[in-house]
């Protein structure tokens, strides 16, 4: 089948989603080898918490430089740049491994002396010692994923939003085509319009053009960008057209009719599962709290203590209380979010 696409000038291996080649482009980008050293530095960072993350991290250098070579050491470290590309986040991957690992460890730092506050109440010596420590590698250890995957999700979020828009942009794209405009000036009409993430994505592309890139080098690395399936098939018909010709109009209505009917079964569907997770959420989320609540209340009442071996047996001690609400809950609800997240509607 690919032979024969090659045959009538269809090369999909163009827009194929391996990242090998865009790796190697970012690589090899100036700004990718760009650390974080000295205060002058953070001046390149357009957020204020991040410079004060950056100047925390410039502090605890000594400390935080051996664990910022372990993140990048991880598999998701070494794909953070593509991530950051994708998103258009303007960090290097050792700048935001650098402020990764400071996140961890003032996320670690607060978790430790929050919970050696509230092990000074509580009996057990065992417990004072060994809680501290294991909340604040939890915490770090949270943090540190959630700011690892906050490039991946932006990317994801940009190439959703592209897709959501990319119906309307596609038949304002083809009325210019079928109207004879020219498809560079096509690009540059989506670019300056308004819509939304599409709308910055095209003015990449075409900020690569005019500092000299070719036209189908720089719409090629937009589809291998980009996290939106549609747009990397429009792009993909926009570099056969650019190779063979056709009628691209009718193709990009043809796109925008099924990127349409995508997104509206996509929602149908969302929908659909949300009816039963809403049960799910409240038995997890107010029905097994009330109710493990109340046991504990009863298990640690005088009427427990008084010898009844039925409320004694209750395995709800105020330790036990402790981590089910301090813990497990957490946990239970964060793999709801999870659940909800996962569940939106991808096209």
């Amino acid at each position: 089948m690919k032979n024969k696409n090659r045959e009538q000038g269809i090369n999909f291996e163009e827009v194929d989603t391996n990242l090998k080649e865009l790796r190697g482009l970012i690589s090899n980008d100036a700004y990718a080898k760009i650390d974080l050293e000295t205060e002058e530095d953070l001046d390149n960072f357009s957020s204020d918490f991040a410079r004060k993350i950056g100047a925390f991290y410039l502090k605890l250098r000594k400390i935080l430089k051996p664990v910022q070579k372990f993140l990048k050491n991880l598999p998701i470290g070494s794909e953070i740049g593509f991530y950051l590309y994708s998103a258009n986040m303007q960090y290097s991957t050792s700048q935001y491994l650098a402020l990764a690992s400071a996140g961890g460890f003032i996320a670690a730092l607060i978790a430790l002396i929050v919970t050696a506050i509230i092990g000074l109440t509580m009996p057990n010596l065992l417990l004072k010692i060994v809680l501290p420590i294991l909340f604040a590698f939890i915490a770090w250890l949270v943090a540190t994923l959630l700011i690892l995957f906050i490039p991946k999700q932006k990317a994801v979020s940009r190439g959703n939003g592209c897709s959501v828009e990319l119906p309307f942009a596609l038949r304002h794209m083809a009325t210019e085509l079928k109207a004879g405009i020219g498809l560079y000036k096509t690009i540059q009409t989506i670019a300056v319009n308004d819509y939304g993430m599409l709308s910055e994505e095209f003015a990449r592309t075409i900020n690569e053009i005019e500092e000299g890139a070719d036209t189908r080098i720089a719409l090629k690395h937009l589809a291998l960008r980009t996290q939106s399936r549609p747009l990397k098939k429009t792009v993909n018909h926009l570099l056969r057209a650019m190779r063979i010709g056709g009628n691209l109009s009718n193709t990009l209505n043809d796109i925008a009719e099924d990127v349409s009917e995508d997104i509206k079964n996509n929602i149908t569907i969302f929908s659909q599962n949300m009816n039963f997770f809403a049960v799910i959420f409240i038995f997890a989320g107010i029905v097994l709290p009330v109710a493990i609540m109340i046991l504990g209340a009863i298990r640690n009442s005088p009427i427990a203590a008084t010898g009844q071996e039925l409320f004694k047996n209750i395995p709800l001690t105020p330790t036990v209380l402790f981590i089910f609400f301090l813990v497990v809950m957490p946990v239970i609800f964060a793999m709801l979010i999870g659940i909800v997240y996962k569940s939106q509607p991808q096209v």
